[in-house]
C-alpha cells in the first residue's frame, strides 16, 4: 500500500504519534497504523510522510503553547530585531548500532521555530562561529558560547548577542589595558538590583574591543540553589573544588552584550531564554526526547516538534484535569486546520 491511505490530518497525526511513542521505529509505527487504524503503509511510506511533518508539527506545537500560555509574547522594544537562542544537547541515536551525537539548534525565541539544527559527532564543540549570523539577530546563549571567537563572529556578521558571562575565558580591561576584576564592582549590589560595567577585551593583536557587561545580584534563595548545584556537579564528576571566586561569581546573573538597551531590558531577554531552556527540559526528561531515531535532519525536526506537540498536549489535558467537552474540539480544531500533503 502507498502512503496516500493517509488521508486525513488526524491519520497523519496519529502516524506521527504512533512514530515518537514507539521509540522512533518506522517498523513499528506501519504495524501500529494496521492495528489501530486499519491502514497499511509500509515503513518507507511511513519514512516520507514523518519525514515531510516537521512544520506541521511545529505549528501545531505552537499553537497549543500558544493557546496555555506558554509562549512568550515579544518585547516590543525589540522593533525587528530577531531574538535567537543558541544551543546544543547531547543525543543517543538509535538503530544498528548505537552513537552519541550532539544536536546543535538555533531557536528563534519570539517566532517559535528552529532557525537551523545540525546532528553531529559529539566531539563537535558548541560554538557560535559555527551559526550563522545575520543583521537583525540577536545571539543569545548560555556560558560555554562567551568566548572572543564566537564575540567577534557574531559582531562581524552585524549581529548583537547576549551572553551569560564565563569570567576564565578571556581578561577584562579597562580604557587604558588595564586588567580589570568585575567582582569588586559587583560586590556593592543589593539582592536584584542591576548594573551595568563598560570594559573591554584583547584581541591577540593587542587591539582592545568594547564589552558590556549587565549584572544583576540574585535573591538569597536562588544564591543557595546556584552553590548546591555547584556542590552536586563536583560531588558526581569528582572534580576539583571551585575557585572561591568562581562560587563568588555565582551569586550574580552576569551577561556579556553589546546591545545599548537597558539594564531591565537585557536581563528580560535572558529570562525569555531560561523559559524556553524550561520547555526544553521538561521536554527531554519526561518525553525521551533525547533518543533521537535518526541522524537526517527533517526527521529530527518531525520528532523533535512531535514530542513538543506530545508535551504541550498533555499539559493541556493534565490543566483541563479530565477529558471535558471543551478538550476535544480543542485538538480537532488545531488537527484539522492544516495537513501535510
Amino acid at each position: 500500500m502507498r502512503s496516500r491511505n493517509i488521508k486525513t490530518a488526524e491519520e497523519l497525526l496519529a502516524l506521527n504519534m504512533l512514530y515518537i511513542t514507539n521509540e522512533g521505529s518506522f517498523q513499528m509505527t506501519s504495524a501500529g497504523m494496521k492495528l489501530m487504524k486499519g491502514i497499511e503503509v509500509n515503513k518507507n511510506a511511513a519514512y516520507k510522510r514523518i519525514k515531510a511533518s516537521g512544520e506541521w508539527l511545529r505549528w501545531m506545537a505552537e499553537e497549543l503553547c500558544a493557546e496555555q500560555g506558554a509562549t512568550i509574547p515579544k518585547p516590543a522594544f525589540l522593533g525587528e530585531r530577531k531574538a535567537k537562542l543558541v544551543d546544543a544537547s547531547d543525543e543517543t541515536t538509535k538503530g544498528k548500532e548505537t552513537d552519541t551525537w550532539r544536536l546543535h539548534y538555533v531557536f528563534d525565541l519570539f517566532a517559535f521555530q528552529c532557525a537551523s539544527m545540525e546532528l553531529t559527532s559529539n566531539k563537535e564543540g558548541e560554538r557560535l562561529t559555527r551559526h550563522t549570523v545575520s543583521e537583525n539577530d540577536i545571539m543569545i546563549a548560555d556560558r560555554i558560547y562567551c568566548t572572543m571567537s564566537g564575540i567577534e563572529h557574531v559582531l562581524s556578521n552585524r549581529g548583537d548577542f547576549v551572553l551569560r558571562y564565563k569570567s576564565k575565558a578571556f581578561n577584562l580591561y579597562d580604557e587604558t589595558g588595564k586588567r580589570l576584576e568585575a567582582l569588586p564592582l559587583l560586590r556593592p549590589l543589593r539582592p536584584l538590583e542591576s548594573t551595568d560595567i563598560h570594559c573591554y577585551y584583547k584581541l591577540s593583536t593587542g587591539e582592545l574591543r568594547p564589552l558590556r557587561l549587565v549584572a544583576m545580584k540574585k535573591d538569597a534563595k536562588a544564591i543557595e540553589a546556584s552553590k548546591r548545584r555547584m556542590e552536586n556537579k563536583v560531588s558526581k564528576k569528582q572534580e576539583k573544588a571551585i575557585q572561591a571566586d568562581t562560587v563568588e561569581l555565582n551569586e550574580y546573573v552576569v551577561l556579556a552584550t553589546s546591545l545599548d538597551y537597558t539594564n531591565e531590558q537585557i536581563l528580560e531577554l535572558y529570562r525569555a531564554r531560561w523559559q524556553i531552556e524550561q520547555v526544553f527540559y521538561r521536554l527531554k526528561s519526561l518525553f525521551g526526547y533525547g533518543e533521537v531515531p535518526s541522524k537526517n535532519e527533517d526527521t529530527v525536526k518531525a520528532w523533535f516538534f512531535g514530542k513538543l506537540f506530545l508535551a504541550a498536549l498533555c499539559e493541556r489535558v493534565l490543566k483541563a484535569l479530565s477529558f471535558s467537552p471543551e478538550v476535544e474540539p480543542f485538538i480537532v480544531n488545531i488537527v484539522s486546520a492544516k495537513l501535510v500533503v
